[in-house]
């Protein structure tokens, strides 16, 4: 056991050690405005607008066309019109894609089946040809034409994925080194800057309707056009990939690609071995099924240090972006989450694979402002103890021009009080955080309460990693793993109601962002005892089912 003086000067050292790492990091919204506006492209001329605007015009055509069956008929609307929207958007250009993207993960804004249709924008999109692929890696290299061979000793010419801005290529160094290979599309910044110029204008339309002005369409299409602006320039995902990897220097097991050259249209970067998480879980549920013995998951039979690894590496990620970073990499859905899965080799002596993960697509960044996690951290505490009321005050507090009446406050906290009564009974209830979350966006929409896009980043983020955590393990609870953390902040930094915050002096603040370190391995105290029920509950099963196979054989 340590004294008091020694645990003191332990606090102490990991308050100086967070201080230069917050100084440390480079300011990313700056960075957006540096890089953007040094390859600014020529502002469209009026002819350009107007062509593109017929073109989409008649993509557009038959969702336009149908909107009025679409208002009376849900079933038309459910069953085909939605997915006309999202083929519309997929045949539109990088930026609708996008923005399609973006708004199947806005349930407070559009309709839960719009959302779900949306959601197939993720897929892989169209790639370009290997002659432009290799006139912009030659072109970004400064080399001669055709002379790609020299610095390369191998290019696959096939890509092994296409995205709306970019493809990867693998390829070889002459050093033996592989690498990937990231290649901007065609004129995808001037096609995102035109669409934008057309897409703010129709904003400003929608927000003269008074039906959609409290969605103000405007500063969405603003906000995220910035951000698509930067994505179309790679090097900015570049830098992104630096304050990530500087983020997480000190998790062996956690790894992003670390690029070493980048330009407005290529990024070369570390070629990071392993696969998909989600191909690796489709496969124990092949396995699962295929072994009829009572089994009907993959979850059942997947081996435990692996489900040990992901549902709690996957946590441990999210949170600490949230508490100590600041900076959460925007797009945590399974498609970007990849496991590397080592075996020991033959007569090592060794029997434990070594595990670890990689976050890929580091285009979108949310960087936070200290009033942001903090309200978002108070949301997840108020789950927790299940408090509805503080949901609400927090939830309320998602965007700065909220400006709805009394009337409307007392209702929505009413309906989040009714919500939680159902569905979020607080610590020890097992409460689905996923359906909770997704409950919560719905009355957001619901009472027209303002949502941030950051905000909604941090939400969508927090059900990407439960749904991951509840597909590998059920019985596994997130919002229980991290109910010291929880506990501890809402002491901290709220008042007895759940909600007021506590004037905090400078060095409360500081341990805010210690306080993970201190109680990580409390933490990890309760993984362990979890994960050995479950090993416990698993070694009883097989031991009914063979007593069950020798009995049918007597």
């Amino acid at each position: 056991p340590q004294s008091s003086k020694d645990e003191e000067s332990n606090d102490k050292a990991l308050i100086r050690a967070d201080e230069q790492n917050q100084n440390n990091q480079t300011d990313i919204a700056h960075f957006y405005k540096g890089a953007v506006h040094e390859w600014d492209q020529t502002p469209p001329t009026a002819l350009q607008l107007t062509l593109r605007a017929m073109k989409l015009s008649i993509i557009f055509a038959p969702v336009v066309t149908t909107s009025w069956l679409a208002m009376i008929s849900s079933k038309f609307r459910r069953g085909v019109w939605y997915k006309w929207i999202s083929n519309c958007l997929a045949s539109s250009g990088a930026a609708f894609i996008k923005y399609g993207q973006w708004s199947s993960t806005r349930p407070d804004m559009f309709p839960m089946a719009l959302c779900d249709a949306l959601s197939e924008l993720h897929n892989s999109a169209p790639a370009h040809s290997w002659n432009y692929t290799q006139e912009q890696v030659e072109s970004s290299l400064d080399i001669p034409q055709g002379s790609l061979l020299e610095v390369f000793e191998s290019f696959d010419r096939k890509p092994l994925a296409s995205g709306s801005i970019a493809q990867v290529h693998k390829a070889r160094l002459k050093n033996g080194q592989t690498v990937a290979a990231k290649v901007v599309h065609p004129r995808v910044a001037e096609l995102i800057d035109m669409d934008f110029r057309l897409m703010t204008i129709l904003a400003s339309a929608c927000d003269w309707i008074p039906g959609l002005r409290w969605l103000h369409v405007r500063d969405s299409v603003s906000q995220f056009s910035h951000t698509m602006a930067a994505q179309a320039h790679l090097n900015v995902e570049a830098h992104h990939l630096e304050v990530l990897n500087h983020n997480f220097r000190n998790w062996r097991h956690v790894r992003f690609p670390q690029p070493f050259f980048a330009s407005p249209s290529l990024i070369l970067e570390t070629y990071e071995e392993g696969s998909i998480v989600t191909d690796i879980l489709d496969v124990y549920d092949q396995e699962a099924r295929e072994q009829g013995d009572g089994f009907q998951k993959g979850s059942d039979i997947i081996p435990l240090d692996l489900a040990r690894f992901i549902v709690t590496t996957g946590l441990s990620l999210y949170l600490k972006m949230l508490f100590i970073d600041n900076v959460m990499h925007a797009d945590l859905h399974p498609g970007n989450i990849m496991l590397n899965i080592q075996y020991p080799k033959p007569g090592s002596g060794k029997t434990d694979p070594k595990l670890g993960v990689c976050l890929v697509d580091a285009g979108m960044v949310a960087q936070l402002t200290e009033e942001e996690s903090t309200t978002f951290i108070g949301l997840m505490t108020s789950l927790g103890e299940g408090d509805g009321r503080a949901a609400a005050e927090f939830a309320m507090r998602f965007s700065l021009d909220n400006n709805i009446t009394q009337e409307q406050r007392e209702g929505f906290i009413k309906d989040m009080e009714n919500l939680f009564a159902e569905k979020c009974r607080g610590y020890g209830s097992n409460v689905d955080v996923g359906d909770v979350l997704t409950s919560i966006l719905g009355l957001i929409r619901e009472h027209h309460v303002r949502i941030d896009a950051n905000y909604a980043t941090l939400v969508i983020n927090a059900m990407c990693v439960e749904s991951l955590a509840r597909r590998v393990c059920p019985s596994y609870n997130v919002l229980e793993a991290a109910r010291p953390l929880l506990q501890a902040y809402r002491r901290m930094n709220f008042g007895s109601d759940g909600y007021t915050k506590i004037s905090t002096s400078r060095q409360s603040k500081r341990m805010k962002r210690v306080m993970p370190f201190l109680l990580d391995r409390q933490k990890e105290t309760r993984d362990k005892a979890f994960f050995k029920k479950i090993e416990l509950q698993r070694s009883t099963r097989k031991r009914v089912a063979r007593g069950g196979d020798e009995q049918k054989k007597k």
